[in-house]
């Protein structure tokens, strides 16, 4: 057990349950929110020498999720006793509910969309972060150079619920352009950049830019917004049954976090292979990743308690309307 948590501590995790991060009214009831980071106390049996199958399901088609395609590809979960097989979702939010009715093993999803549906009585457990900050960039069309230029515009998400939605309206508030702006979803990121490109909206917040000629409007780090692009979830019965199979998980995955920045021509393989991309793409994409994905998983309170902020905004809004 010492030695368990050992290794947490040397990930950044903290082997406990994070006291309740926010109290706040909805719809008239009091709300407590616990968030769990990974609780591992009872002692279990190793994982089986047959690699245990494990579904685990990404939500964008972004290198921010390098590091799940590289730790699949170099074999770091098979390492660990588990072998994943990765499937993509398109939006966090349908990849949360995909979880929630036991299609999934592990998500790594949208941590607005992920949060949201554990205040909503979801039996979920976040028990890693990919990066807690948020790793995307307004992109707009090139005649745009100013924000208030986006005052009666259209800004594509892919869904609603999804982190590109989440800090779409996020960025708009901090901008001054809250309700000024129409939001479109339009699917799934590749809908995004297409849209982007045919000219039907006139920008988006994305991780890479959508097209040549797109215009990096806004970096969001900038805004100084603490928020996990993605959390890695699991079921709160499945972090209890098999912690060991979980822990596996999340040392393969920073094993793949690694591996991007050790082996980078290998790395250039596994994000050609899932981005279906090559040249100056790549080499963003690279970029990114190496930038975005650091060597810890640790989920922040900081981060959760953005995201906590905003549904009691929202629910405070939601009861001035009925009234």
């Amino acid at each position: 057990m010492k030695n368990r948590h050992r290794w947490l501590a040397d990930l950044g995790f903290i082997p406990s349950i994070i006291p309740p991060c926010s109290k706040f009214s909805a719809g008239g009831f009091g709300l407590k929110v616990v968030l769990f980071l990974l609780v591992l106390f009872t002692p279990v049996k190793s994982v089986a020498q047959s690699p245990r199958k494990v579904t685990v399901a990404y939500a964008a088609i972004s290198p921010i999720f390098a590091g799940a395609w590289m730790a699949t590809e170099i074999g770091a979960f098979e390492k660990h006793g588990v072998k994943a097989d990765l499937i993509y979702i398109s939006s966090g939010a349908v990849t949360v509910q995909a979880l929630v009715g036991g299609n999934l093993d592990v998500s790594i999803a949208a941590s607005n969309a992920v949060v949201s549906s554990i205040l909503r009585g979801a039996p979920l457990v976040a028990v890693g972060s990919i990066t807690n900050r948020p790793a995307m960039s307004l992109f707009v069309q090139p005649n745009i150079s100013r924000p208030e230029q986006l005052e009666g515009k259209v800004l594509a998400i892919t869904r609603h619920g999804s982190s590109t939605h989440f800090l779409t309206l996020f960025t708009l508030e901090k901008l001054g352009l809250k309700d000024k702006v129409k939001i479109q979803p339009m699917g799934g990121t590749r809908e995004v950049d297409a849209a982007i490109r045919a000219g039907m909206v006139a920008g988006a917040v994305r991780s890479m830019r959508p097209g040549p000629k797109t215009r990096r409007l806004i970096e969001l780090p900038d805004l100084g917004i603490p928020f996990s692009m993605d959390l890695i979830a699991v079921k709160r019965d499945f972090a209890k049954g098999s912690p060991k199979v979980v822990e596996a998980m999340l040392k393969g995955y920073l094993e793949g976090v690694a591996a991007l920045k050790t082996e980078k021509k290998s790395a250039y393989k596994v994000l050609a292979k899932y981005l279906h991309a090559s040249g100056d793409v790549l080499d963003e994409a690279y970029e990114y990743a190496v930038k975005y994905l650091g060597p810890l998983a640790r989920v922040e309170p900081e981060v959760i308690q953005t995201v906590l902020n905003w549904e009691n905004k929202r629910d405070c809004h939601r009861q001035r309307i009925s009234r």
